[in-house]
């Protein structure tokens, strides 16, 4: 029998909520995740328990991390995994979710939108670049600026779209006045 196995992420700017529950799911059945992975998870087998997760999105330092995970153990969730920016939580079921009020949510999902926002100007300036060189030059770097341009595209729109998402998610999910609706 596998002792691991690789989850398909649904996008967690698209699907945060989705996925946490498939993770739940699979501890039920024994399967844990034990790291954040190209597009998804991989899991361990285990035995099954009924746990919760969470995620939260914050670029640490390595002298910040001590103090930021103390904080989630103490609120009763235990650290799973990072990958970058990105850190899994888990607790047992029933216990009080990490974001409880529109403020701390709203500041969560504007920390992920704005790396998703400086990568797509980044790839944005490059496929300007690539642009002018298919455009004003001929030979091996036309045929270079071309390539690039394909590549910095391919790139670009998932980033850029990305990033259209977690707006429209954060704005549909405040009325006026910053409350949940």
């Amino acid at each position: 029998m596998r002792k691991s196995k690789y989850m398909m992420s649904g996008g967690l700017a698209f699907l945060e909520e989705s996925d946490m529950e498939k993770l739940r799911r699979k501890s039920l059945q024994g399967w844990h995740i034990t790291k954040i992975t190209f597009l998804g998870y991989r899991l361990e087998k285990g035995e099954p328990e009924d746990v919760i997760y969470t995620i939260d999105y914050r670029l640490l330092d390595e002298a910040d991390q001590g103090e930021y995970f103390d904080i989630f153990e103490m609120a009763g969730w235990e650290h799973v995994c990072s990958e970058h920016n990105m850190h899994i939580f888990k607790a047992p079921k029933g216990t009080k979710p990490i974001y409880t009020d529109s403020n701390t949510t709203k500041e969560k999902y504007n920390r992920l939108a704005k790396s998703w926002q400086k990568a797509s100007a980044i790839l944005l300036g490059i496929l300007l670049l690539f642009i002018f060189i298919s455009w004003n030059t001929t030979g091996l770097l036309q045929n270079i600026g071309r390539v690039g341009y394909v590549v910095a595209l391919t790139l670009f729109v998932p980033c850029c779209m990305t990033y259209i998402a977690l707006f429209i998610r954060k704005s549909k999910k405040y009325d006026k006045n910053g409350g949940v609706k």
